[in-house]
């Protein structure tokens, strides 16, 4: 063997090693996570394709706990799913990352993440498709459920101000960086010396309040509770990114999204009209909050909701991976016409 196929073999190696220690590391995630039952896809009861009550198919699915989990149950609870034949288990998640190893493994059918994660898990070589379209924030801006927060009396009048600064955000090399980065270049300032700390959302609030960091981007409903504590917004980095830009998607294994469309498009036919009617009425979807979601009615009546538009928005998702890629949190392309399935 020459000393060049020698090389090029010792490369492929070291590619399929990583793509395999990720696979391993994914699939002993699932084994700690909070899935109840079998996740190993094996013959355990609830498995996708069994019969539900009244002859329904059984599908599990899981997305982040709040909002979009509540996007989720509201569909379930108003017949649309059950409208295309499907019993839907709804469960709750961390969100982001943590789904990906029960789809993996066959633990779950369909799980809502955010497009960032997605993006990243896909690049990596996982097979995963985006078969829905998951949190969109509004086109109008006074609707963003989404904003940066400093303290009243803070200097920083402006994205603009933050470089240099601490910024309190949920998770770390996320949708966090692309939104703040994009307020920040929006007004034409820039992120340089700024630091990004994580931590809860329900601990960004006393943080600011403390000076243990200098702004937070916080979302719904801590958004409300933020300003409501006397606190002050400085951007709103989800529109500031993109109007309508979509946030999260709904997920499959590759192989069972392909292998099974009827599946695929009867989940999408939901989504579709459980988001059609949180547009039509909204009042009705924030009268549910409370039971489906644990939000006070208070609470519920005073948010800025987020959107849902049913489908793919091809632009959102592209601008996304572009970004992910300009700041470093992928070293390829996204290969959407692969991955996204229609």
């Amino acid at each position: 063997m020459t000393e060049r196929n020698k090389g090029m073999t010792a490369s492929l190696m070291r590619r399929l090693s990583a793509l395999l220690l990720a696979l391993v590391v994914l699939v002993g995630a699932a084994a700690c996570s909070d899935y109840p039952g079998d996740l190993s896809g094996g013959s355990g009861s609830g498995g996708s394709g069994a019969a539900g009550e009244g002859g329904l198919r059984k599908v599990r699915a899981s997305d982040t706990a709040g909002m979009p989990s509540a996007f989720l149950k509201y569909g379930v609870q108003r017949g649309f799913f059950r409208a295309q034949g499907l019993d839907v288990e709804v469960q709750t998640s961390a969100g982001g990352a943590a789904v990906i190893p029960a789809l993996i493994n066959g633990g779950l059918d369909v799980a809502g993440s955010n497009v960032v994660s997605a993006v990243t898990a896909m690049n990596r070589g996982l097979p995963l498709a985006m078969v829905g379209s998951g949190t969109s924030t509004s086109t109008d801006p006074g609707q963003d459920f989404s904003g940066i927060l400093v303290p009243a009396d803070s200097p920083i009048r402006s994205a603009r101000d933050l470089a240099g600064k601490r910024i309190a955000v949920n998770t770390l090399r996320n949708i966090n960086e692309i939104v703040i980065d994009a307020s920040t270049r929006k007004v034409g300032g820039s992120l340089s010396g700024a630091k990004l700390v994580e931590m809860g959302f329900p601990d960004m609030g006393p943080a600011v309040e403390r000076g243990d960091v200098d702004a937070a981007l916080m979302i719904e409903p801590f958004l409300s509770s933020g300003k409501a504590a006397g606190m002050r917004e400085i951007a709103r980095p989800y529109t500031d990114t993109r109007p309508g830009l979509q946030i999260g998607t709904y997920l499959m294994a590759m192989k069972k999204a392909r292998e099974d469309r009827e599946l695929v498009t009867a989940f999408q036919a939901g989504v579709r009209r459980t988001a059609e009617e949180i547009e039509r009425d909204p009042a009705a979807f924030r009268a549910a909050l409370p039971k489906i979601a644990g939000f006070s009615p208070k609470v519920a009546s005073g948010i800025h909701l987020p959107s849902w538009k049913g489908t793919t928005d091809r632009a959102s998702i592209q601008l996304i991976a572009g970004s992910m890629r300009r700041l470093g949190l992928t070293d390829k392309p996204f290969d959407y016409e692969k991955h996204v399935l229609k």
